[in-house]
């Protein structure tokens, strides 16, 4: 017994030329003028209300290494020997 779809559009070949068809438009759609990419996906837009909270840690953020440079906390060997054995260890584990 063959089991048949109720809605032709929805067969199994059906989906596969869409996807050939999604696929053909995208490629050519990447391609763009001059090569360059464009963009044709989905994008995401923030409030400023939203961006306010993550705006301000990153402000105070930078504040806080500012005032480290600004004191030398960075050139202390102590910072100085835990920067270079993290690299070693990067490294290493290649």
């Amino acid at each position: 017994m063959a089991v048949k779809p109720l809605d032709p559009s929805l067969s199994p070949e059906k989906a596969k030329e869409v996807k050939r068809k999604v696929d053909s438009e995208s490629d050519k759609a990447s391609l763009g003028a001059g090569n360059s990419a464009v963009s044709v996906g989905d994008r995401v837009e923030l409030s400023p209300e939203a961006k306010g909270p993550h705006d301000l840690q990153i402000q105070n953020k930078l504040t806080e290494i500012r005032g480290k440079i600004d004191n030398g906390f960075y050139n202390s060997d102590e910072v100085l020997y835990a920067v270079a054995g993290s690299l070693v260890k990067v490294i290493l584990a290649k």
